[in-house]
């Protein structure tokens, strides 16, 4: 869970940890153990040739009714001669991604961590995808017919209230109507409604309704897609809750790939462009697996 090395857990004993080289660091980290308390705690320096210290790194597990809490300390970072804030943000940084390693590990051997999902809600649901992008960026590719076009539909129209049609790149506003269509040649009509948030898009889509956020997120930002008010028939379940999760995965990918690489990633034939969906039939296109 953090790194290769040639620990070997004897009293005072120096080993170390090798790593991939990066920016001034050598890949190498020269410690020795200096406590060793099974199964409570384990004591070791840490100096790297970026630190030219020794620094203290301690690990004490404590066990809890339902599992065990780490608490991991790693201290004097005054000793350092290289730049101690950077130092500290850079080790916070990296014990963060290294513990939340050693997380997935302990649960996925012990069977702690399999998910236990609820029964499904069957007039809605909630799909997630990180862009490196800002979330005023993204959420442009909803809210114009040329960002829709772009990763979601062969053609679209905006009109206004009045009737007039937006330009390609013009915004559109709560009240206007969309007509889309599809490369394989489905159409939909629908209307842009109020968001709930000021960083949502929100749409009305058949029967149910899609709400689009975007919120920053690392480098960029995490894209909610919701689809609510679905109803809750045989019917409904299958045709709209199944098969737009599925067409939701496709283009939220499609997106990603467009905004991230510049590549548009859809297949834009008639008779294969939906295929991503539940209702594609091979055999209509003469295709027989």
């Amino acid at each position: 869970w953090l790194m290769h090395n040639d620990f070997r857990g004897e009293a005072g004993e120096t080993f170390r940890f090798f790593g991939r080289p990066s920016g001034e660091w050598n890949g190498e980290v020269v410690c020795r153990l200096t406590a060793l308390e099974p199964p409570s705690k384990i004591a070791f320096t840490w100096n790297a040739n970026t630190i030219g210290a020794d620094t203290l790194v301690t690990v004490e597990l404590e066990a809890l009714e339902d599992g065990t809490r780490v608490r991991l300390t790693h201290a004097n970072f005054e000793c350092a001669t290289g730049d101690v804030e950077n130092l500290l943000e850079r080790h916070n940084t990296g014990w963060d991604d290294h513990l939340s390693v050693l997380l997935k590990q302990a649960e996925d051997e012990t069977g702690s961590g399999k998910l236990r999902y609820p029964d499904p809600d069957w007039k809605r649901f909630d799909l997630h995808v990180a862009i490196d992008a800002t979330p005023e960026d993204v959420l442009r590719f909803w809210s114009t017919a040329r960002g829709m076009e772009d990763f979601f539909v062969e053609m679209m129209r905006i009109t206004g209230p009045d009737g007039l049609e937006r330009e390609i790149d013009e915004i559109a506003m709560s009240g206007d109507r969309y007509t889309w269509r599809w490369h394989s040649g489905y159409r939909l009509s629908g209307e842009y409604l109020p968001p709930a948030k000021a960083d949502e898009i929100r749409f009305s889509f058949g029967d149910s309704t899609v709400a689009v956020r975007a919120i920053p997120h690392g480098k960029g930002c995490l894209l909610r897609l919701s689809q609510f008010d679905i109803p809750d028939t045989e019917y409904a379940r299958m045709n709209v809750h199944v098969n737009c999760r599925a067409a939701w995965v496709y283009f939220l990918t499609v997106l990603k790939i467009r905004i991230e690489q510049g590549i548009d990633g859809r297949d834009t034939t008639r008779e294969t462009g939906a295929s991503f969906s539940t209702a594609f039939n091979p055999q209509r296109i003469g295709v027989t697996f």
